[in-house]
């Protein structure tokens, strides 16, 4: 390109390129097509008409506020005809967000939709009603100079408020340069673009540079997985412009795919990835291909190149895509910089890296640390000169000899290659000084099935965790314990982790975190849904029913049930995607409450695999429809019954009894306080907390001998009953299983027959052993339990288990003290009201104990 040049030079250049498509627009399965010619003719038709009405050329700003399409890409090249500046703003905008911004640009005029067109400050021309005829206006458009603004940009505001990036002619023309000499895509190639395209990354790397290397732009008729698929197949699409997270769903289906094949389907798919792999370095992504050629059929024989930006592509992910067939081309930079800084070459891609400088860019690290990781500073034709109107914040951007400072922390290695590491804006400084870089390690959590979104940061200094779960894998688990299997789920991923990158505590939360159109998290809300999530203000945002929801609650079991829940929960409002864990707190043994009121007041009764796939009220509607357990129409489950133990268990039971009393009282100095507090025998419900694995060992060592034989255990049928070595150890040691992941209708019937013997039930409250040692949250299963069987509780508090043997630690000598409180009466405790309020007090009561 020569010097001079502007974006109006490439706009005088479309109608050279004639009939070729240069626009794939996809309405359903339909396709419209428009070429280069018909799109520089239509856009100068605009051009004029925006000249007419006296708000075209240089120095004018023109605001274009809509979603994506063929007549939006029009509009900008009109903008840029006329020589004004475009100022492209996110569709999804509030009304009053989208008016501030325009005002705040300076806009003459605005393209937007027919609903939005009334809400904003200045003239609107709607979109789709584009004029059609070219007015009695002068061809001759004013010529801007490279240095004036081409576009008018706004920063994803992922830390605060967005603020405005003026790019020049030359920013762009910079980066528009050094991009098409790259021939990532050429006259003839097809670019599906489903991004939107106020962002530079879609602007600039996708519409711009495409359609000035003669690409045709496919715009699919919508982002869900088949819209997407009918625009890579009928649009013949050979390159993928798109995001991380895109790629990350794309390569997620393959990997269910692969997962539901069959022998000998399955073991085929392996040796072919594990072949691929091998081949790679020597024949690229050629083996894939041929390899995978069923794959790429189904998703587009065309389809050879994805290119990803807008945030840092996951290692795996990429060399997954590669070893399938795909090449994959990724890239780093911002909307400040027009927007690529460096960019993996075709051919020359290293995975797990964003690529080299562009011709033009310059990087250079500072404040580097061992490990070669510093800040990244850049500059370069592409960088722009400061936000407009905000001159501290310009100051901030840059360094006293023209640096542009982008807030990122990076390792460059000898040949060049960029590696992004962290945010500096999200690195993570915890109290103690240790700092931490969030996206890596939210990585490793949210590989487990059970976390579908996480987001770390530090709350007074400590390390916390927002988890979105997984329903769906929650559904196939069992959704009443969502919580503590949420915690075990962090608990067994950090433990591949440094110990400052476990998180301390965490909140669940119903819906997903808030991201940019790109996919980047607004990290910054993150700490008020934190809180709410916490608090458990999480109401639900009322939606509009839709055709299968109203139909739902038309039929008349879900309406009966639906008002019953109603009136249950009010002053609160219910709502269809309310969950009952999350949102109404209905926990564990607390589904039982439920359970049977339903039953009393709606005649429906639920059985525990049907309240285990529970995880909305809508979820509770369809089981309440579709259950086969009318109350008068099917017969109640028998409870089941405690096991017999015969000699060969009872000789078992002695030795394995005194081993333990042994090991306890001579490896952990266990001390025993209170035991005169213990009633000589049942019925009693002794509640200790839970600290380590070792406390039931260490309660059961302090109980007199008398009492011990009489004792029983609350045991996770998840651990305790998994083989058949632990189903002995479970029968002799007279543990009831308690199924975690369903209601505790089951549980109550065994705790009914432990009492109906006189005898005492052990039951740790808490649901799972601590994983900080600070004791947790009292379920409010234990409310229910004494509800149901009003019977003496006795508080216990262990200490020392923690540091003997703490979660995810080894084991070690540390002495251990087990202290006995005296029997609460169950009026005492059931006084405080719902079962959460008792689990509460009798807490109290263990940390009063543990205090003394």
């Amino acid at each position: 390109m020569a010097t001079g040049d502007t974006l109006q030079t490439l706009f005088g250049r479309l109608a050279a390129r004639g009939d070729a498509p240069a626009i794939i627009a996809f309405v359903g399965e339909e396709q419209h097509v428009t070429s280069f010619a018909a799109l520089a003719a239509a856009a100068e038709t605009l051009a004029h008409d925006l000249i007419a009405r006296g708000v075209g050329g240089p120095g004018a700003r023109i605001a274009i506020l809509a979603p994506g399409s063929a007549h939006w890409i029009t509009a900008f090249w009109a903008i840029v005809a006329t020589g004004a500046a475009a100022v492209p703003l996110d569709a999804l905008l509030s009304d009053g967000d989208a008016a501030s911004l325009v005002e705040k640009a300076g806009c003459r005029l605005a393209f937007t939709t027919e609903a939005r067109a009334s809400h904003l400050p200045c003239p609107a021309i709607v979109l789709d009603r584009l004029p059609l005829a070219m007015p009695a206006a002068s061809s001759l458009f004013a010529a801007p100079k490279p240095g004036d603004v081409a576009v008018l940009l706004f920063t994803s505001g992922t830390t605060g408020t967005p603020k405005p990036v003026p790019l020049t002619h030359a920013n762009l023309l910079s980066n528009i340069e050094a991009l098409a000499g790259e021939r990532i895509a050429s006259a003839g190639d097809r670019a599906l673009l489903p991004l939107p395209l106020h962002h530079a990354y879609s602007l600039t790397v996708g519409m711009l540079t495409g359609l000035t290397c003669g690409a045709a732009l496919v715009l699919p008729s919508g982002v869900s997985g088949p819209e997407m698929l009918s625009a890579l197949r009928n649009g013949k699409v050979s390159v993928l412009l798109g995001v991380p997270r895109l790629y990350e769903a794309f390569m997620s289906g393959i990997r269910q795919r692969m997962k539901a094949q069959r022998f000998p389907l399955a073991q085929i798919a392996r040796a072919f990835l594990a072949l691929s792999s091998w081949l790679q370095p020597i024949f690229g992504t050629g083996a894939g291909r041929v390899l995978f050629g069923t794959l790429h059929r189904q998703f587009g024989p065309s389809l050879r190149l994805f290119v990803s930006g807008g945030a840092r592509l996951d290692e795996e992910t990429e060399r997954m895509l590669a070893t399938l067939g795909w090449e994959v081309l990724s890239g780093y930079g911002l909307t400040e910089t027009s927007p690529i800084l460096t960019f993996n070459r075709p051919g020359r891609a290293r995975v797990g890296t964003a690529g080299q400088a562009l011709p033009g860019v310059e990087l250079r690290l500072v404040n580097v640390d061992a490990d070669g990781t510093g800040e990244i500073e850049a500059r370069g034709a592409s960088v722009f000169t400061g936000y407009e109107g905000e001159p501290e914040a310009t100051a901030r951007a840059f360094t006293a000899d023209g640096w542009f400072r982008t807030s990122d922390f990076g390792r460059i290695d000898q040949d060049g290659y960029l590696t992004i590491v962290a945010r500096v804006s999200e690195t993570i400084v915890l109290a103690d000084g240790k700092k931490l870089y969030p996206e890596p390690v939210e990585a490793v959590y949210a590989e487990h099935r059970l976390i579908k979104e996480i987001a770390l940061f530090a709350r007074q200094g400590a390390l916390v965790a927002l988890v979105v779960p997984d329903l769906d894998a929650f559904r196939e688990t069992g959704a009443v314990r969502m919580r503590e299997f949420i915690r075990d789920a962090l608990s067994d991923q950090g433990r591949t982790l440094p110990s400052h990158a476990r998180p301390s505590g965490f909140a669940v939360a119903r819906d997903k975190l808030p991201r940019t159109q790109l996919g980047k998290l607004r990290r910054h809300l993150v700490k008020e849904l934190y809180e709410q999530a916490l608090s458990g203000h999480q109401d639900a945002a009322p939606v509009e029913l839709n055709a299968d929801d109203k139909a739902l609650l038309a039929e008349p079991v879900p309406a009966e049930v639906w008002r019953f829940l109603a009136e249950r929960f009010a002053p609160r409002t219910v709502a269809l995607d309310m969950s009952p864990q999350l949102d109404l707190g209905v926990d564990s043994l607390a589904w039982v409450d439920l359970t049977l009121a339903l039953e009393r007041a709606c005649g429906v009764r639920l059985t525990e695999q049907e309240i285990g796939r529970i995880v909305t009220v809508r979820d509770l509607l369809r089981e309440a429809r579709d259950s086969k357990g009318r109350v008068g129409t099917a017969p109640e489950a028998p409870p089941p019954a405690l096991p017999h133990l015969n000699a060969a268990h009872l000789l078992l039971r002695h030795a394995l009894t005194a081993l333990m009393r042994a090991v306890m009282r001579r490896w952990y100095h266990l001390t025993v306080e209170g035991q005169e507090n213990l009633p000589p025998h049942g019925p009693v419900l002794i509640c200790p907390n839970h600290e380590s694995y070792l406390d039931p060992f260490a309660v059961a060592a302090a109980l007199p001998a008398g009492l011990f034989a009489e004792t029983w255990w609350g045991g996770w049928t998840g651990m305790l009953f998994t083989t058949p070595l632990r189903r002995l150890f479970s029968r002799v040691a007279q543990i009831v299983p308690v199924d975690q992941s369903r209601g505790g209708s089951g549980s109550l019937a065994l705790g009914a027959q432990v009492f109906a013997r006189d005898g005492a039930l052990v039951w740790f409250p808490e649901g799972g052993l601590t994983r900080t040692g600070e004791m947790q949250a009292f379920l409010p299963g234990v409310g229910v339990l004494l509800d149901r069987h009003r019977v003496p509780v006795v508080p216990v508090a262990i200490e020392g288990s923690y540091e003997a043997w703490p979660w995810g630690g080894r084991r070690k000598r540390h002495p251990i003290r087990v202290r006995f409180g005296a029997p609460i009466a169950p009026d005492t405790l059931l006084a405080a009201g719902v079962p959460q309020a008792v689990a509460n007090r009798l807490r109290e009561a263990v940390v009063e104990l543990a205090a003394e």
